[in-house]
């Protein structure tokens, strides 16, 4: 399991869309919900956790980078690997 942490208002479209990289060049995850947490307050004073099925995901073709300890890249995630989690 992976995480990503985000404003709530987000979700929607997150839902709709999966999660996809926008300006960067990978869609960033965090390997546990504190460091999630941590980020998504970036975007939020109440952030909701996104939990990344990830080994579904990569088993389905997905690749996944290790970007540092702390932190997975992908190319972009389809919601149905998404879960929202409070």
């Amino acid at each position: 399991m992976l995480f990503r942490g985000t404003a709530p208002e987000a979700w929607p479209e997150i839902e709709s869309s999966g999660l996809l990289p926008m300006a960067r060049q990978f869609v960033h995850l965090s390997v546990d919900r504190a460091v999630a947490l941590s980020v998504g307050r970036r975007k939020s004073e109440q952030p909701v956790i996104i939990e990344v099925d990830a080994e579904a995901a990569a088993s389905a073709g997905i690749a996944f980078y290790k970007g540092n300890d702390l932190v997975w890249l992908a190319g972009s995630i389809p919601s149905r690997f998404l879960e929202l989690r409070g």
